[in-house]
């Protein structure tokens, strides 16, 4: 037995490039089937951590002041490192300590500054 489409090109068949029924049934199933695995796991081991529901989002104005107190941080903390950056011996265990924490505080402040600086919403996790 021959079809008809046999004789038609392809690209030329009125269905072409559309996407066949059977795809939209198999796809509602999948969603369907997400649904029911969420719910699942939302019963056994309470809501999702990461969902949206447990984000915010801050404000450009919040998130300039954020900025502005945290350069300043840096500023004050940098202005505090330079007293002892310049040594290369320490006399004492604990100027080697102070430097440690001020490069680590610098660094961390750097770190964060960079972060909130992204263009963006920014999500804070409540």
């Amino acid at each position: 037995m021959k079809r008809k489409d046999k004789d038609v090109p392809y690209i030329s068949r009125e269905d072409y490039g559309k996407v066949p029924a059977y795809l939209d049934s198999v796809k509602a199933e999948i969603e369907h089937e997400q649904e029911l695995v969420d719910m699942y796991v939302e019963e056994q081991y309470g809501p999702v951590k990461g969902s949206y529901q447990e984000h915010e989002v801050m404000d450009e104005d919040e998130r300039r002041e954020l900025i502005n107190k945290l350069k300043q941080r840096w500023g004050d903390v940098n202005a505090e490192y330079q007293k002892y950056c310049h040594k290369v011996n320490f006399d004492t265990p604990g100027e080697r300590k102070r430097k440690a924490s001020q490069e680590a505080e610098l660094k961390q402040l750097e770190e964060y500054i960079e972060k909130l600086s992204c263009p963006g919403p920014l999500a804070i996790h409540t």
